[in-house]
């Protein structure tokens, strides 16, 4: 049984909190350890939805499976029934290896063509890039 971070008692190893002043940008910080098991958050990248149609709601559950993913949780919150859309992504190629991981999430309904939902950007080596 995965056990959810509240539950686990040792620290997540990312976490999200709501841009002060900004309605939909999330900071992204990584927990980075000091010897002997202290250590603080340091901010690595930001999440921001740039559909203004989808819901705060729907947006702060896509990111919170996000969060899971990048502490190695499997145990996500299945969202299909809150949207009658796929989440679709792509990574954006760098231009040096000095920048940032760029991830833009579409969604796609089914008609037409994906619709620009939201870009994740995370600091060099987060992703063991």
């Amino acid at each position: 049984m995965d056990m959810d971070f509240n539950e686990s008692g040792e620290k997540p190893r990312f976490t999200t909190k709501k841009r002060e002043g900004e309605s939909r940008v999330y900071d992204i910080s990584m927990f980075k350890p000091y010897k002997g098991g202290q250590g603080e958050y340091d901010h690595i990248g930001t999440y921001e939805v740039v559909d203004e149609s989808e819901s705060v709601d729907i947006a702060e559950k896509k990111l919170l499976n996000l969060i899971k993913l990048l502490s190695g949780k499997k145990s996500l919150e299945n969202l299909s029934n809150l949207t009658d859309t796929r989440l679709l992504f792509t990574i954006v190629p760098k231009k040096k290896e000095s920048d940032p991981s760029v991830i833009n999430f579409r969604t796609y309904d089914g008609n037409g063509v994906s619709t620009e939902n939201a870009v994740l950007i995370l600091e060099k080596g987060v992703l063991n890039d």
